[in-house]
């Protein structure tokens, strides 16, 4: 943990697999920064001495244009943001694109806490566990407030935002202790809001996940919750009520009741939760109920799991007994939530979408 940047020993840790490209992109901007400011201060310097007041500087004939020198200071400032630019997004896009078969790990915050849940089902708070080596996916969303998941030697900071979904990943590439804080002001004991991601290695990490208390797999508890609430009354095969039918329902496109299509993700899933009315299923009446403020943001997580280990385009099918078989992550994970960018985007036509 105490090992720092090869530049500067000013930063935390590189203990991130996209570490070293932040760091190099951050002191490529300061160098920039400083070469700008010196050659500024420079000229201010040079020109103040040459025609200060009594200078026998020659001041006759002064030059209305000088095209060259306008085209320079036009061009090269043009070419460095092209250059900043390009290499930000791709540093983005590859921080935004999930690798297949990353662990989901979800996080919810709350004021002031985060709260974490394990793909076994294991619930942490203000701690994150994680093996070395393993690409980690974090699902993130507030039950209150905006706040900013942020872990400094991770290079990994997102804006966790209430009815909205956030989803970054990480590989951690060292065991140790990391500091995780809350970046946004969220309330009064904003600065208590913080934590600690342990990194371990894939043994200690599975031995931890099964010390404690043996928890049911996220989609297990979102079965039960899915009982619990009501919804197999109306979603069931058995149900006496109109209502679409979920299973293999994820990761595929949905005709609605104007015309359009959605595809059956994680918010399309949680909006249909809380905001029934929102999109309403082609061939259905809206007469389901509001489950916001009544099912907590962790609830609805775990009946989003469950309903993704039904199948679908996105999801892999999990029998309740054994949520955790036929997964590709050792951790029970699968690649489970990350849909095709381009069925995302709108170029390719959605699985299962018919007109």
């Amino acid at each position: 943990m105490n090992e720092k940047s090869p530049f500067i020993n000013i930063l935390p840790p590189q203990a991130a697999t996209n570490s070293g490209q932040v760091d190099g992109l951050f002191w490529f901007l300061n160098f920039i920064t400083l070469l700008f400011t010196l050659l500024v201060v420079a000229a201010i310097v040079t020109f103040a001495v040459k025609y200060r007041r009594g200078a026998h500087a020659d001041r006759s004939n002064a030059p209305l244009e000088n095209l060259p020198l306008e085209i320079a200071w036009t061009a090269i400032p043009l070419l460095l943001c092209f250059v900043i630019f390009g290499w930000g997004a791709v540093i983005f896009f590859r921080n935004a694109n999930v690798p297949k078969g990353a662990m989901n790990i979800y996080v919810v915050g709350k004021q002031w806490m985060w709260k974490v849940q394990q793909p076994s089902g294991r619930w942490e708070q203000n701690e994150i566990h994680v093996p070395v080596g393993v690409p980690v996916q974090l699902t993130m969303t507030s039950e209150d407030v905006l706040h900013d998941f942020f872990i400094p030697a991770f290079r990994l900071k997102a804006d966790v935002i209430p009815g909205r979904y956030t989803s970054y990943w990480f590989e951690a590439t060292k065991p140790g202790k990391y500091h995780l804080y809350c970046a946004e002001y969220c309330g009064t004991f904003h600065s208590k809001m913080g934590g600690t991601v342990i990194v371990q290695e894939k043994a200690d990490y599975e031995r931890w996940l099964k010390s404690g208390n043996v928890q049911k797999s996220r989609a297990v508890a979102g079965e039960k919750l899915f009982r619990q609430y009501g919804c197999s009354g109306c979603h069931g095969l058995n149900s006496s009520v109109k209502a679409p039918l979920l299973e293999g329902i994820y990761g595929r496109g949905r005709a609605l009741e104007d015309g359009s299509f959605v595809i059956g993700d994680d918010r399309y899933l949680r909006d249909s939760i809380y905001l029934p009315q929102k999109e309403v299923r082609a061939g259905f009446k809206p007469i389901m109920p509001t489950f916001k403020g009544r099912m907590s943001e962790a609830d609805v997580l775990q009946i989003i799991d469950y309903i993704k280990s039904t199948g679908g385009a996105g999801g892999n099918s999990i029998s309740s007994s054994d949520s955790n078989k036929g997964n590709a992550n050792p951790y029970g994970t699968g690649a489970v939530g990350n849909d095709d960018i381009s069925t995302r985007s709108g170029i390719a036509k959605p699985q299962g979408a018919t007109r």
